[in-house]
């Protein structure tokens, strides 16, 4: 071989030798660092999406315990009636079918008034006033004068006679009748020596009396009013309603209407009358509700409550308010899948009752949603962009991370005192396995714990966070816990900056 061969052959050698070597340690490079890291979340493998499949919904799985101290509760979905309650401001006013007059059906002065309060109450046929009027003398007089003669004929041959006198008697009855005098009245008359000069005029209804006309002594004209009385056994109710309830209400709907004066609280009414035409400049629309009024509970002025269940839709998809948790562009709810299992879900709603949505899609009847903490879960998903960190639990807390498919270390921690107090340090311990569970003594280990921001109560994110040393068996050191709360603790184990594992769980500071 010529000496220039030889050369390029040595050459050669050396190039593959070096791509060789680069290889070998490129490939053990990505394998450190394709080493997945230890993560405790319990949130369900998403799978890859594709521009025509939907996504993956996202699930979280809690113990028994994890469930308990976030108080999870559950409702099942049926299908029923979505109601919604309606409120409106309400006045009592006097029933216009009750109100009636108490008029002199004939002409005279006064003598004597029963009623002179107005607001005092009368009964049917109770005496209010005494009238003296000549007429009555008159009319009385004509009356024994006609029974006087029917019984001077009662003995006649002539039959026409006796008919004559009895139609009389008749005639003359029937003035008093109709001056208001009643037929024990005019039997009184008919049996007494001297004629009536006075007439006493009754109520022809039971009420209150709410207007009087008259004084005594006053000289009153045949068919004067003397006094204006309301019948309150049954009131009315107006009550404005605003022009986008109007499409939900109708006549005869049962009404509830709350006052103080009430000894329930409440009492019962059916809407009687709607008005015809939207008030221009409150927009809403005067109804008319019938309320029995007993013992005189509601009085005509007061001010009440009207409130009326109105159905929004019968044998509809039926998920409890409680349970949507409304993110801006759409609804969610959190759907119960069995062994601690709950899955985040998107649902679309056509009507809002007071206590359910009616949903049209995205949830069948007879699954189970959560109804309480499920804002808990949401607001950790928000804040770390998936289901994790949140609900590792005292259980969790204090045992190793459980290993995840391809996990090559295991990352554990453990804390004192506990509980841990807010306002002070706590310390905390943490051990790092290599994939044959040796321990991993040249790492660095650090612990940080974040607090939440609560913009409701003004407060921003907390954050704390501490290098934990090697001490021959564990990494420990101290983290301050500046208050009370809940914490949520992130563990990272590094090599040479390379992320080894990772643990988060969460813990409540007292």
């Amino acid at each position: 071989m010529r000496r220039s061969e030889t050369g390029w052959l040595v050459a050669g050698l050396l190039i593959g030798g070096i791509l060789a070597a680069s290889a070998f340690i490129g490939g053990q490079y990505v394998l450190s660092r394709r080493a997945p890291a230890v993560d405790i979340t319990p949130s369900a493998p998403q799978a890859p999406q594709t521009p025509n499949s939907e996504p993956t919904p996202m699930a979280v799985q809690l113990t028994d315990e994890e469930q308990k101290s976030i108080a999870v509760e559950t409702a099942e979905v049926k299908r029923q009636t979505i109601r919604r309650e309606i409120t409106a401001p309400g006045k009592i006013a006097e029933p216009e079918t009750g109100i009636g007059a108490i008029s002199a059906r004939i002409g005279g002065r006064i003598e004597k008034l029963f009623v002179n309060v107005t607001g005092e109450s009368v009964t049917r046929g109770q005496a209010v006033a005494l009238i003296y009027s000549p007429e009555v003398f008159t009319a009385t007089e004509e009356y024994r004068l006609a029974l006087e003669n029917r019984q001077r004929l009662s003995a006649s041959k002539e039959p026409q006679a006796v008919t004559n006198a009895d139609e009389l008697v008749g005639a003359s009855r029937r003035r008093l009748e109709l001056w208001g005098l009643t037929s024990q009245q005019i039997d009184e008359i008919a049996s007494s020596s001297a004629p009536s000069v006075q007439i006493t005029i009754y109520s022809p209804m039971s009420g209150i009396v709410t207007k009087r006309n008259v004084a005594e002594g006053q000289y009153v004209k045949e068919g004067e009013v003397l006094c204006i009385v309301s019948d309150l056994s049954t009131i009315w109710v107006q009550a404005d309603i605003f022009e986008t309830d109007i499409p939900l209400i109708r006549n005869g709907q049962p009404v509830k209407i709350i006052a103080p004066t009430l000894p329930a609280g409440s009492l019962r009414g059916t809407i009687s009358f709607l008005q015809p035409a939207v008030d221009p400049q409150t927009r809403t629309m005067p109804v008319r509700i019938e309320v029995l009024n007993p013992q005189m509970r509601l009085r005509p002025g007061m001010f009440v409550q009207v409130s009326l269940e109105a159905p929004l839709g019968s044998n509809v998809v039926a998920v409890p308010r409680s349970a949507v948790l409304e993110t801006g562009q759409d609804k969610v709810v959190y759907v119960a899948k069995g062994d601690g299992v709950f899955e985040k879900r998107s649902i679309e709603a056509s009507t809002a009752g007071d206590e359910y949505y009616a949903v049209t899609r995205g949830i069948e009847p007879g699954e189970r949603v959560v109804t309480h903490g499920n804002f808990l879960i949401d607001s950790q998903t928000r804040l770390t962009g998936n289901i994790t960190g949140m609900f590792g639990g005292s259980k969790a807390f204090e045992a190793s991370s459980p290993p995840t498919p391809g996990a090559n270390y295991t990352v554990s921690l453990r804390s004192e005192p506990s509980p841990l107090k807010g306002g002070s340090d706590g310390m905390f311990h943490v051990t790092v396995n290599d994939p044959q569970g040796k321990p991993v003594t040249d790492a660095q280990v650090q612990v940080t714990l974040v607090m939440p921001a609560m913009p409701s109560m003004g407060m921003g994110e907390m954050r704390s966070s501490s290098n934990l040393a090697w001490n021959g068996s564990e990494y420990a050191g101290p983290v301050a816990i500046s208050m009370a709360g809940p914490w949520n603790v992130t563990v990272e184990a590094r090599r040479g900056g390379q992320l080894l594992g990772v643990y988060r769980t969460r813990f409540d500071a007292r």
